[in-house]
């Protein structure tokens, strides 16, 4: 599927100050799991030149105390705690590659905040011996609700300047579009987070780790005129760029396909109800697009998933991001640090 204008509006550039372009770029991101517990990640993005003998750290922040490593690139070596950073080996990085995510589970002491990125490094040994750090941020990282409604009229969907931009609907975390002239009248999106529960969604043929399950409805039921644009994020970090398979169910009950009176479920490139459809972001969201009326006026639950084969390898080139975003990406190789040059594009709103 290809992004479309009003999806790209999700994404922002990450900038650098001025300097030459280095070989290795870390960046980490944190969110809140169901139980509580917090996720940490890091991804490395490499230049123009394959890194070797790579080591990748991530701080345990203050005020959480290490659980346990949960999800790491193929061929990756989880070395353990040492100086209060979860450390992580890796033969080679290839050029022009961003690898990761490389997670673990931390357990806030509910002394203090919880910040939203730690600190990280690489370092490598060649070509050249190398330590690229990266400071974090000690903003607070705020966990998502389960519900939340979204408000608009024939306007779309407003910032407080009155601008027709993506909003939050409430503090679900989800990012919602609404173009001007959607709708003729007074509308109310509402998104509520479900539970993952994989022995009730659907079976594939190809296996699917599924990043969430939502139900979504719209008041009042009128067809949309033109398409709306969601962002929702992952239940845990991915890799962008992955394909994203959609299954949906209007009465929630995931009967199969063949079932008398039910819709079918649809998987693929095309997603289900006449072009809806989805594709992964960076980091830990998926951007979706599609247009109220062929769901009986909301799109009912739904879930949607990534290869579990992808998933585990955990790696993407800026060639692959173009295709997969349906739009020329910066390429990995061109980043720099400068004020007007891009490294990864990071979804906006995610906290």
């Amino acid at each position: 599927m290809r992004i479309t204008p009003t999806a790209l509006l999700l994404l922002i550039a990450l900038t650098l100050s001025a300097a030459d372009t280095p070989l290795a770029v870390v960046r980490t991101s944190g969110q809140y799991d169901a139980d509580g517990t917090v996720l940490y990640s890091v991804y490395v993005a490499t230049g123009a030149e394959t890194i070797t003998e790579v080591a990748i750290g991530e701080t345990v922040p203050l005020g959480t105390r290490f659980m346990e490593s949960v999800d790491i690139p193929a061929g990756v070596i989880f070395e353990g705690v040492r100086d209060n950073s979860v450390v992580w080996r890796l033969k080679e990085i290839a050029a022009d590659r961003l690898v990761g995510p490389f997670t673990f589970r931390a357990k806030p002491d509910g002394a203090g905040l919880v910040i939203a990125e730690p600190s990280a490094a690489v370092s490598y040994l060649r070509p050249v011996t190398g330590l690229i750090e990266y400071p974090g941020k000690n903003t607070p990282l705020v966990a998502f609700e389960a519900t939340g409604t979204v408000t608009f009229d024939q306007r779309g969907t407003l910032n407080d300047k009155g601008e027709n931009v993506p909003v939050l609907i409430g503090k679900s975390g989800v990012l919602f579009f609404a173009p001007e002239g959607a709708v003729r009248a007074q509308t109310a999106v509402t998104v509520e987070r479900q539970a993952i529960d994989e022995e009730r969604l659907p079976t594939t043929g190809e296996p699917l780790w599924w990043c969430g399950l939502h139900k979504i409805s719209i008041s009042p039921q009128t067809p949309a005129t033109k398409p709306f644009s969601f962002a929702f994020p992952t239940r845990r970090q991915i890799t962008p760029g992955l394909t994203v398979s959609v299954a949906g169910n209007e009465d929630g009950s995931w009967a199969k396909s063949t079932a008398t009176g039910n819709r079918p479920i649809g998987f693929g490139g095309g997603g289900f109800g006449g072009g809806f459809g989805c594709q992964s972001v960076p980091f830990g969201f998926n951007t979706c697009g599609g247009q109220f009326g062929g769901f009986g006026g909301g799109f009912g639950q739904f879930g949607f998933g990534v290869p579990s084969a992808d998933r585990l390898l955990s790696t993407v080139t800026s060639a692959q991001l173009s295709t997969a975003l349906g739009t020329p990406a910066t390429p990995i190789s061109a980043i720099q640090d400068g004020t007007s040059n891009t490294i990864i594009a990071i979804l906006i709103g995610r906290r």
